[in-house]
């Protein structure tokens, strides 16, 4: 049981359509004073996380919260949705009192450009993966603003992996792929660079895929 001092929030994750999005990830962290010193968003900077929840079936989200100001975010599992909290000028904040149910938040995903990377293995260099990560061969997207973004792995068979991740259209970024013990090479055969590759997203749709390839291990 919550401790009885606690309040409760309640509400609601929708897409750009305004349709629920079930099993969203809904992370709840402090909001940080007015007049805290930040930069401009995005990403908009919070304080500690305190909750975290998963929407159900119908877009709906509860958490139990200590009294204080706070801010929601959203993470999908759906490509396609933008987290408010990375992508986003601003985020739903809310504030909890003793004992008292906030009903209503809505987290709203913005629509996105679903950005797909590929790591060619033709000698199967690269270790079987269990997560949405591996140390062997991590893929990043660098904003900007100089803001890094992990790629998360969405299927990896004997001859590769692809890395997905949702970012907003129209705007440019470098993808960093990193390895600390394999070789890799950009789409035209040279070994990626370490300042990476750059990419403009189209206005409305998702861009072609980008490809890499493993060239063997690192000396």
């Amino acid at each position: 049981m919550p401790p009885s001092s606690n309040g409760q929030v309640t509400g609601s994750v929708v897409n750009s359509a305004g349709a629920p999005v079930a099993q969203a990830r809904v992370n709840i962290s402090q909001a940080l004073p007015a007049s805290t010193a930040r930069p401009s968003a995005p990403p908009v900077i919070t304080g500690a996380q305190v909750a975290s929840t998963v929407t159900n079936s119908q877009g709906q989200f509860a958490a139990f919260l200590p009294p204080g100001n706070y801010v929601a975010c959203a993470a999908s599992s759906t490509q396609g949705n933008l987290d408010p909290c990375h992508w986003a000028t601003s985020a739903p904040t809310f504030t909890v009192s003793k004992s008292q149910v906030v009903s209503g938040v809505k987290v709203a995903m913005a629509a996105g450009a679903v950005l797909t990377i590929q790591i060619n293995d033709p000698n199967q260099l690269l270790a079987p993966v269990s997560g949405p990560t591996s140390p062997d061969c991590r893929v990043q997207v660098v904003t900007g603003k100089g803001r890094r973004y992990e790629a998360a792995i969405a299927n990896s068979t004997s001859t590769g992996r692809n890395h997905v991740i949702t970012v907003p259209f129209g705007s440019t970024y470098t993808i960093q792929v990193i390895s600390p013990s394999l070789a890799i090479n950009d789409s035209s055969g040279k070994p990626a660079t370490s300042a990476g590759a750059s990419l403009t997203t189209p206005a409305n749709g998702n861009p072609p895929v980008v490809s890499f390839a493993v060239s063997g291990a690192k000396p």
